[in-house]
């Protein structure tokens, strides 16, 4: 049987193929001037994530929540996404994962395995587009601006479920480097902050979703001066083995 987030997913990227257009209508470059503006305005966030993974070829669904922490800094930002709990075929697993962009390294810790994947993505002098760092859980969504997105995806207004939110669907451009590794991705902008509360990407092919939510991002979540120290991997973790790629 055919799962209906499987027929959505289908549908939605059949809805962005036909309505793709090399010019974003009016509405669209108003949402992601507002987008890029409120991540000007937004030092640093700290919120709940909810993560979940759809296999549709394995049929199998893994839920992991936690927090997610988001400093801008320069020449890039940091974060640090704390997951300590895994929900994988109803069985629920007290188990600590951690992502940590530190400026220049990307580091993923693991509780169980007690070992730590450290890789060197933003060299000194270079600047990183969080969107597209490899191996972090989610493609992380502040502080992006409209050229960035404009470059990368095609966009277009998706269907209004929630007035609170407006939803854009971004199917990536063949000269994009998201071209081939997903369908589609698709923001939920919160408009009372005019940010993505949630994020949903489609792989291509379409045999994978996830979903990324941020229930409760708000005004309150904001700028609270996060310190450097909170963006730091546990003590713990100082005892797991260690290897670089």
């Amino acid at each position: 049987m055919i799962r209906s987030s499987a027929v959505l997913a289908v549908v939605v990227t059949a809805i962005a193929a036909a309505r793709c257009m090399a010019d974003p209508s009016a509405e669209v470059v108003d949402i992601l001037d507002k987008v890029e503006a409120r991540g000007a305005d937004v030092n640093d966030i700290n919120c709940k994530v909810k993560y979940t993974v759809e296999d549709r070829i394995a049929e199998d669904t893994t839920k992991r929540t936690g927090i997610i922490q988001f400093k801008k800094k320069s020449p890039n930002p940091i974060f640090l996404v704390t997951f300590d709990r895994l929900v994988q075929e109803g069985v629920v697993h007290k188990q600590h994962r951690w992502y940590l962009f530190d400026g220049r390294y990307f580091s993923e810790a693991n509780e169980r395995s007690k070992s730590i994947i450290r890789r060197d993505v933003a060299p000194p002098g270079t600047e990183v587009d969080l969107f597209s760092i490899e191996k972090a859980p989610f493609p992380i969504p502040f502080g992006q601006r409209k050229a960035e997105i404009l470059h990368n995806f095609d966009v277009i207004l998706g269907p209004d479920a929630d007035p609170a939110v407006d939803h854009l669907i971004c199917t990536p451009k063949k000269t994009s480097r998201h071209f081939g590794k997903y369908s589609v991705v698709e923001f939920f902008i919160s408009r009372a902050v005019n940010l993505p509360v949630k994020i949903v990407m489609t792989t291509d092919p379409a045999d994978k979703t996830m979903t990324a939510d941020f229930p409760d991002l708000s005004r309150t979540s904001m700028n609270n001066n996060l310190g450097d120290s909170e963006f730091k991997l546990p003590g713990k973790t100082r005892k797991y083995s260690v290897s670089d790629e």
